[in-house]
């Protein structure tokens, strides 16, 4: 599935710098400032978010850092020239908007 800058703009309301890369035909969302609660403090972690299929998921968040205590299974990926960390979370489909997989896949971390 493809999304447009139209697709961004609910997204921006969670992140306001949200913007599209791409790389090797696969969209992605990169959200340099996504508040993640951790430990009961929310934390400004880098994110990045693949609403098509990465890995055999449908749907993908990549973290820069992992989350403490929160999901299972955590795995690095290469993407854009930086490690990203991902942990295993499934069943958020691509046919969602941007704002509900996003939220689908942060409902892991809390």
């Amino acid at each position: 599935m493809s999304f447009t800058d139209t697709d961004l703009l609910g997204l921006r309301r969670i992140c306001p710098e949200a913007s599209f890369l791409c790389e090797t035909k696969k969209q992605y969302v990169h959200l340099p400032v996504l508040k993640v609660p951790i430990s009961g403090v929310t934390t400004d972690i880098e994110g990045l978010l693949c609403p098509g299929e990465h890995s055999g998921y449908p749907t993908r968040l990549f973290l820069s850092q992992k989350v403490p205590g929160k999901g299972q299974n955590w795995t690095d990926h290469t993407i854009l020239g930086k490690t990203w960390r991902t942990w295993s979370w499934k069943d958020v489909p691509a046919s969602l908007s941007l704002t509900e997989i996003l939220l689908g896949h942060l409902t892991a971390l809390r």
